[in-house]
């Protein structure tokens, strides 16, 4: 008896002839939404599209956590860099979203833990009340207590084999039919074979490690090309740097940085597709492909220039550490669908013959005052930013959301926080002083 394999290796190859891993349109179907079932199945179609928001959803909420995280923020920028690739080959928009299969089932997976936890919260709140009140020798403080270790065993147990159940919404609600199952998996060969192929295929579409290296290859090409526009963008610096030289050195790099502006974001694409880092340099193919797609390649850029602009926003007045993770889904948002944007351009330009010459110079002509702005605009980013100089170093459209120079700066508390702070260094003074006043007094009656 034959099985159908769990992954499809499909040798689809890309302009370098490296290969690349897709996931079978079965497994798409048994574990994402699957394709659309046609307006002919109205009920079908709206728990389609309600998967697919609700998956979508999921995959902003995991990026923004991992991008609100030092060092995990590169593996957000991997995730980022992915679905550029998938769109560079196919050049269709839909294959740019690899986690759909799974980010449904992780965020019911996270949804349920979190409800699951309520009654323990809870249970835990009367035995914490009952030590306070009648003492943790009281024969109703036990009670309490031996309850709350009975219910973390079984929410425990409850929500561990759920999740090896697969983690749909069925699975949280069927307690018996998932320890019936779970024994199976964990007492037959069958099932523990099943249990590993199960993690083996998680695994290979997160791919975790991959993903980090990714992005860790984008990051350092994008420093390559960006060191030293936005080292001359910060020669200028009143009122110590205002002679015309620094000046002069600031104007090269308004002009450096159009160049990185225009020809990064597609350097970035093809370093992810060929898989090679020294890609990140070869600026004849992305001339080529420019040449040959040049309104696709404007188009592109001037949405990814109007969707990274509000991320330097971020920078004007740094954020409390508790505030992170309310920037960096709007990161996600604005930077994903610019990406897929910019890879789409790219595909558009495999085609072997050029465009017209008036259309790709007509194009970049139009794309010069464009930039020309864009890059004034980081010129300019010194002098509204807390970052001072760091701030033009610090470019969330191709390094990541997270600025690496504010993880040295002093974290700013929020206001709840200091609030809390100042109540209770007013709460220590007061008591301070009491006891100094009582001191104060019982000094004359013990003499």
């Amino acid at each position: 008896m034959t099985h159908e394999p769990i992954i499809d290796i499909a040798p689809m190859r890309t302009d370098s002839g490296t290969e690349w891993v897709d996931v079978s349109e079965d497994l798409r179907g048994r574990l994402g939404p699957g394709p659309f079932p046609g307006f002919w199945h109205p009920f079908r179609s709206l728990w389609w599209c309600l998967h697919i928001g609700f998956g979508v959803l999921c995959i902003v909420l995991t990026l923004a956590v991992l991008a609100a995280i030092p060092a995990l923020n590169i593996l957000a920028l991997g995730y980022l860099i992915e679905p550029q690739r998938r769109v560079a080959v196919s050049g269709r928009l839909r294959d740019g979203f690899p986690l759909m299969i799974l980010a449904p089932r992780l965020g019911i997976m996270l949804l349920c833990v979190l409800l699951f936890q309520l009654p323990l919260r809870f249970q835990a709140t009367r035995v914490s009340d009952a030590m306070v009140l009648l003492g943790p020798d009281h024969a109703r403080t036990q009670a309490f207590a031996t309850a709350l270790t009975v219910m973390q065993w079984l929410i425990g147990s409850h929500l561990v084999l759920a999740i090896l159940n697969g983690s749909t919404l069925s699975c949280y609600l069927r307690p018996i039919r998932n320890l019936r199952r779970g024994l199976k998996l964990l007492l037959t060969s069958a099932g523990r074979s099943e249990l590993s192929a199960g993690i083996d295929l998680v695994i290979s579409i997160l791919q975790p490690l991959r993903h980090f290296w990714a992005g860790l290859r984008a990051y350092f090409g994008a420093v390559i090309w960006l060191i030293i526009p936005a080292s001359l963008l910060v020669a200028y610096s009143p009122p110590d740097r205002v002679k015309p030289v620094f000046g002069l050195l600031a104007a090269i790099g308004v002009v450096l940085m159009i160049l990185v502006v225009a020809w990064l974001p597609f350097l970035q694409v093809q370093q992810i597709v060929t898989g090679r880092f020294k890609a990140i340099l070869a600026v004849r193919e992305i001339r080529r492909r420019i040449r040959t797609a040049p309104f696709a390649w404007m188009l592109s850029t001037i949405l990814f220039c109007v969707m990274t602009l509000p991320l330097y926003l971020g920078k004007v007045r740094l954020p409390p550490a508790d505030a992170l993770l309310i920037l960096t889904p709007v990161f996600v948002v604005l930077i994903y669908p610019a990406r897929l944007a910019v890879a789409w351009a790219w595909h558009r330009g495999s085609r072997p013959t050029p465009a017209r010459r008036i259309y790709h110079v007509g194009a970049r002509l139009l794309m010069i005052p464009i930039l020309a702005v864009y890059a004034v605009f980081l010129l300019l980013t010194p002098t509204i930013s807390e970052l001072g100089r760091a701030a033009p170093f610090e470019n969330p459209a191709f390094l990541g959301p997270l600025p690496t120079a504010q993880w040295g700066q002093p974290r700013r508390q929020s206001t709840a926080s200091r609030e809390s702070q100042q109540n209770s260094k007013n709460a220590n003074g007061k008591n301070s002083g009491e006891q100094q006043q009582g001191a104060d007094q019982s000094g004359p009656d013990s003499k």
